[in-house]
């Protein structure tokens, strides 16, 4: 009578793991049976908020386990397996299968994720145009102090409590780096602290990887451009964190005084 056995043994070795699979026969110990299985596999990937999700899945037929290596120092198992990477650029992807006629492993797949700062960037636009408001619906919309501590010199104002001059400003900015402020009726000026008349304007802006804190740069061309506030240091804002829904903004530079924003996307 034929008697067969399936063993299946995990290990690691530097950063690929063995996986063997053998068949036991009567008067013929673990003899292997069958074709070596195929490891090919294909990948999709998605951008979800500030990461990259990406799905690996391996096309073969004829293996009974999988084990990847995502190229980060992390692995997984399973014939389809969902990875998100909070890094950007090329990744070096390996796929080991174990099958009846025993181990195969994988060329190396180079995957290249999307720059986080262009992901920043779609958020930020939209892919087109987006329009942003300060938050005045949550306390400390806006704050003052240093790099270490954006807080420390002003901690802001409670829920609510911005002038309408102020609150229902918009900010739009276009993926053709161009940025539209409309100030509605009136502006309200930090110096005076009261409404005035409105500053509405437009001006070219330059996009990039942030110098100090935060995800992106973004460096106003016109003088006078701001957000938030008249009086915000410089023309730099930099992107300390951004959803689809919400951003916070930090102008000036490191080293100098911080005004930290809190903003809401347009609904």
């Amino acid at each position: 009578m034929k008697h067969i056995v399936r063993v299946a043994v995990l290990g690691l070795f530097s950063t690929a793991s063995l996986l063997l699979t053998a068949c036991e026969k009567e008067g013929d110990d673990y003899t292997l049976e069958g074709p070596l299985p195929q490891t090919s596999y294909t990948t999709s990937i998605k951008t979800v908020g500030l990461t990259s999700e990406v799905t690996f899945t391996a096309t073969g037929a004829d293996g009974f386990l999988y084990q990847w290596d995502f190229g980060d120092e992390s692995v997984g198992t399973g014939k389809t397996v969902t990875h998100v990477y909070k890094s950007s650029g090329a990744v070096k992807t390996k796929l080991t299968v174990a099958g009846r006629g025993g181990t195969s492993f994988s060329d190396v797949k180079e995957i290249t994720l999307p720059p986080v700062i262009d992901i920043v960037k779609q958020l930020l636009t939209g892919g087109s145009s987006k329009t942003w408001m300060l938050q005045n619906d949550v306390n400390a919309p806006i704050t003052v102090g240093t790099e270490a501590n954006p807080a420390e010199y002003f901690g802001g104002v409670t829920a609510g409590s911005l002038p309408t001059c102020q609150s229902d400003d918009e900010y739009t900015f276009s993926n053709t780096n161009n940025f539209i402020y409309n100030a509605k009726a009136e502006t309200f000026v930090a110096g005076d602290f009261t409404c005035q008349a409105p500053r509405s304007g437009s001006s070219d802006f330059t996009f990039g990887p942030a110098t100090g804190q935060g995800y992106a740069m973004i460096e106003f061309k016109k003088a006078g451009t701001f957000i938030g506030v008249t009086d915000a240091p410089d023309l730099t804002y930099r992107i300390i964190d951004i959803s689809a829904t919400n951003m916070v903004l930090r102008a000036g530079k490191p080293g100098g005084t911080v005004f930290q924003f809190k903003m809401v996307a347009k609904p």
